[in-house]
């Protein structure tokens, strides 16, 4: 064998051993999620306030909400048991890619986030509505766009890291914005007058008008801030395989009206309470 031959055998030797080394680390990569939630028997849920999505009980603890009880369903389904794992909204996606849980609840669908989480398909559907009091001398029943209320004197109040967040943030350039944990310190911010309209979730603003209907409102401003597919977040290492037997359960339950039972099931808990 010539050296020039030699030289090319060696250099496609080398090119297949980089290949195998590239393939292995991508298989390395890969998770067995569904395996090792079954060898642990739960099924660690990334959740954060958002009723009724998502509910706290300030007395004990607990969580309840019908993206948990969708949950709940699926691991069932598997022969595991839901451990909800609390966090914030801020943090939702980091502690996903960080592992301190399988799988976050509740996430809006954005191509942004697409970049560093994978989603199941949505089970519900995401309107950002502004919740106002009514006896604001603000606001006025004439203010149906976000500009209108994005001027001078006016505060608006979102979720930190959330959709609201993301979408309001980059199109207000005169209103004040405040940023707070979670969707009761948005209420409560209402209520103390430290700001004049809170920005989440149309549905968790229906929770507090239905609890509080002689003060509380809300405008679905046209045109809408964001409407997006409300999900389920995994983590970019979970082969579509496994996405797969998620959504295969969550088609089911959309299609058969289950979701709409539980979502209204846990407004009508919320606002008897």
């Amino acid at each position: 064998m010539s050296f020039m031959s030699k030289m090319k055998t060696f250099a496609a030797v080398a090119t297949l051993s980089a290949a195998a080394l590239a393939q292995g680390a991508v298989a390395q990569e890969r998770e067995n999620l569904w395996a090792d939630v079954q060898e642990r028997g739960t099924l660690r849920v990334g959740v954060a306030e958002a009723p009724p999505l998502l509910v706290r009980d300030p007395k004990t603890g607990e969580w309840s909400g019908y993206f948990l009880d969708v949950m709940d369903g699926f691991a069932e389904s598997i022969d595991v048991k839901v451990e909800p794992v609390e966090t914030t909204w801020g943090n939702m996606v980091a502690g996903l890619q960080a592992g301190k849980w399988d799988i976050s609840s509740a996430l809006n669908r954005k191509p942004q986030r697409a970049l560093a989480v994978n989603y199941s398909i949505p089970i519900w559907s995401y309107e950002i509505g502004l919740l106002y009091d009514t006896r604001n001398p603000k606001i006025t029943e004439d203010m149906t766009s976000l500009a209108d209320f994005d001027k001078e004197g006016i505060t608006i109040a979102v979720i930190q890291g959330a959709a609201g967040d993301l979408s309001i943030t980059p199109q207000v350039e005169n209103a004040k914005i405040i940023r707070l944990d979670g969707a009761n310190e948005g209420r409560l911010a209402i209520i103390a007058k430290r700001a004049d309209v809170f920005a989440t979730d149309s549905d968790i603003h229906r929770i507090t008008i239905l609890q509080n209907p002689d003060w509380a409102a809300q405008t679905l401003p046209e045109p809408a801030i964001a409407k997006q597919g409300i999900a389920f977040g995994l983590r970019k290492s979970v082969p579509l395989e496994d996405i797969q037997v998620l959504d295969i359960y969550l088609e089911e339950q959309v299609a058969t009206g289950n979701v709409q039972r539980l979502y209204e099931a846990a407004v009508d808990q919320i606002s008897g309470e």
